[in-house]
């Protein structure tokens, strides 16, 4: 799934690094614009990840399940249901990048 997230993404020209771990990505994340969570990571990592958002870090959320994962009302998370479709992610991301 990783690897079509990033060619989907850089097929509508955003530019994406990618991690396998969460140790891994901790200090791109400081220079990221939006990361993207998937729901199916460990619980201590989606908490880490969900709580970025308290930093002004903008989420994109790929959930399995109708749980809130914070996106209520605010402009900074964006939570897609699986299964995805098409330029889902991508329009997610941009629309992220628009918001203040």
């Amino acid at each position: 799934m990783l690897r079509s997230i990033s060619f989907a993404l850089n097929t509508h020209g955003q530019p994406v690094e990618q991690f396998n771990d969460w140790t891994m990505a901790t200090e791109a994340i400081s220079r990221a614009e939006c990361v993207i969570l998937d729901t199916c990571l460990p619980p201590a990592d989606l908490t880490a990840g969900l709580s970025l958002a308290d930093r002004g870090i903008k989420l994109v959320v790929l959930a399995e399940d109708d749980r809130d994962y914070g996106g209520g009302n605010r402009q900074d998370i964006c939570v897609l249901s699986k299964p995805l479709n098409g330029p889902d992610i991508a329009n997610a991301v941009s629309t992220l990048r628009k918001n203040p």
